[in-house]
């Protein structure tokens, strides 16, 4: 299984000041998202998405997990070349995790509640 870094996703009090600041700061730029049902920027570094951001109260199934307390770092996540091995991992750590399909590609999120509550997203194409 190969995996890589995808996108660092925050949970902003300020949204907007947040963009600002990283684009600012980190010369990143706003691109587009996929129509979610909630608002946020992707921010951009080149052809990659690299942080996503949203409000402090996005919908409940934005995170798969209710509206627990949470941290600026919503979640990380991670591209994996192997959808199966990824479910293979899941069951065998016995974790809750949720899925969402990205609309209009072929991708899922697999979103993972580790220790601490932090949430890890791993998103795969899941075999055919």
């Amino acid at each position: 299984m190969n995996i890589k870094f995808d996108h660092l996703s925050l949970n902003a009090e300020n949204p907007e000041q947040m963009r600002d600041f990283l684009i600012d700061l980190l010369d990143l730029k706003v691109g587009t998202r996929p129509n979610l049902n909630f608002d946020g920027y992707f921010l951009f570094a080149g052809e990659k998405d690299v942080i996503h951001i949203f409000g402090k109260s996005p919908r409940n199934d934005a995170n798969h997990f209710g509206q627990d307390e949470q941290n600026i770092v919503h979640h990380v996540s991670f591209y994996s070349d192997d959808y199966d091995e990824v479910m293979r991992r899941i069951r065998m750590l016995d974790v809750k995790y949720g899925i969402s399909q990205v609309s209009n590609t072929s991708v899922v999120q697999i979103f993972v509640r580790a220790p601490e509550n932090f949430i890890i997203e791993i998103q795969a194409v899941p075999n055919q």
